[in-house]
């Protein structure tokens, strides 16, 4: 009996070196997969921003460009029904 046990110790020493190895390939292949996933995301995050700052400022150019190309008078008709539209002031 003790000889079949200790048949068995070099066997089980075998299996649990490839299940340590394979734990650890799934270990480093989750943490690759993780650290991309990560990069990737900040990438299209900063992407993202880049666009949304792009169209303001063409939004904004824009609006320069309207506001110095209208006369005064207009601008005024406008400022006056913008004030008129605008939210209640608030009661006290």
């Amino acid at each position: 009996m003790v000889a079949f046990c200790l048949s068995l110790i070099p066997a089980f020493g075998r299996r649990l070196a490839l299940a340590g190895a394979l734990l650890l390939a799934a270990i480093v292949a989750l943490y690759t997969l993780w650290r991309s996933g990560r990069a990737a995301g900040a990438s299209a995050y900063a992407a993202r921003r880049t666009e949304a700052r792009i169209r303001n400022m063409i939004i904004a150019k824009e609006t320069r460009h309207e506001v110095d190309t209208t006369s005064d008078a207009d601008l005024d008709r406008r400022l006056d029904r913008w004030m008129r539209d605008g939210p209640p002031p608030a009661s006290k």
